[in-house]
């Protein structure tokens, strides 16, 4: 793969994140990657914080040439969750972890960004 342009433009129209599958609303800035793979244009599509809490969480580092997907993003935040806020009263994750992706993820971040300033 090919990266040939990054930008950080301002959706006009909504947008669909290809990490977790939620919507970038109209005016919200959001990450949009040209690339080039086996001779194929397309553009790669994120929140901002989607991409931000995959390298926060490294989770380029585990990914094949063909880079970090979405199953790969979803398995990756699913497994933070569970390791740092997995619940044994209810045998399940905590109530207030239970959240949409792209809500989770923001959490994720508020979450790193405490342990940052200890």
């Amino acid at each position: 793969m090919q990266v040939l342009r990054n930008l950080t433009p301002t959706a006009r129209k909504e947008h669909k994140c290809e990490f977790c599958g939620g919507v970038i609303a109209i005016g919200e800035k959001y990450e949009r990657q040209t690339n080039n793979y086996d001779g194929k244009l397309y553009d790669w599509v994120c929140h901002c914080e989607c991409s931000q809490v995959a390298s926060e969480l490294r989770m380029f580092d585990y990914c094949d040439d063909d880079g970090l997907d979405r199953d790969g993003f979803i398995e990756s935040l699913n497994q933070y969750v569970y390791d740092n806020h997995y619940d044994d009263e209810i045998d399940d994750i905590a109530k207030d972890w239970q959240l949409p992706y792209h809500e989770l993820v923001k959490k994720v971040l508020e979450e790193l960004k405490k342990e940052k300033i200890k």
